[in-house]
């Protein structure tokens, strides 16, 4: 008889849960909304602004959302600024928490190991001819 320790088929990762991961996909999905709104509305000159992931706080009051752009790191987050509020308000009216946690905009670091969209936009590019 084998007996397995439910920690050793499941690992406890820090800070993920699934109702973490829920929370941070779903505010992902509607900053993305945002921010694409946002860009179009206003002159945008990051060229095509990516949010890689959604990083919450322990407590869940803070929702760092990771971004990357073409331009300038802190033109990007000066650029995004003036819309967390309405992320913020957006979330709490649509997602229903306890406490809905306040936006910060972060600039990934990682991007290596993340995907960067222009490059997978060349190369389907490329691949496919897509511009011709």
């Amino acid at each position: 008889l084998i007996r397995l320790s439910f920690f050793v088929l499941f690992p406890i990762l820090p800070n993920m849960t699934i109702k973490t991961d829920r929370l941070s996909e779903s505010i992902r999905i509607l900053s993305t909304e945002e921010i694409l709104s946002h860009s179009r509305d206003y002159e945008n000159n990051h060229g095509i602004i990516s949010v890689l992931e959604v990083i919450i706080s322990s407590d869940k009051s803070y929702a760092d959302i990771m971004v990357h752009g073409q331009g300038d790191d802190k033109e990007l987050t000066q650029f995004l600024a003036p819309i967390a509020g309405k992320i913020h308000t957006r979330i709490s009216r649509e997602l229903w928490l306890r406490r809905t946690p306040r936006i910060r905009f972060r600039i990934a670091k990682n991007i290596n190991e993340k995907a960067d969209i222009l490059s997978i936009i060349n190369q389907l590019d490329r691949q496919y001819g897509l511009s011709k």
